[in-house]
């Protein structure tokens, strides 16, 4: 590919991946550093769910799934995240 498709590629991308359109209804809970972020969907059907916002690599809004393919749920993004910071803690504090 050229420089100059590229380039027109990005013009036309951009404005329809990063519309804020496609995140009303959501709210981020989680930055993951470089720009990807996760969103609690917080009205329509996919409401309670947790989407995978990656579009700093060129990828679309994802569903974020658990270890079984299922969509993961708020709750359940929550408690992995208390368990997950409370085993972090216990490493990090002394016996």
């Amino acid at each position: 590919m050229t420089e100059h498709a590229i380039e027109s590629w990005d013009e036309r991308w951009e404005p329809v991946m990063f519309s804020p359109d496609r995140t009303v209804g959501a709210v981020v809970i989680s930055h993951l550093g470089c720009a990807a972020r996760q969103w609690l969907i917080i009205s329509g059907s996919e409401q309670g769910r947790i989407w995978s916002d990656n579009r700093v690599d060129d990828e679309d809004l994802t569903p974020l799934l658990d270890e079984r393919g299922e969509p993961t749920t708020f709750a359940r993004w929550y408690l992995t995240w208390l368990d997950v910071s409370e085993r972090q803690h216990q490493q990090a504090s002394p016996s």
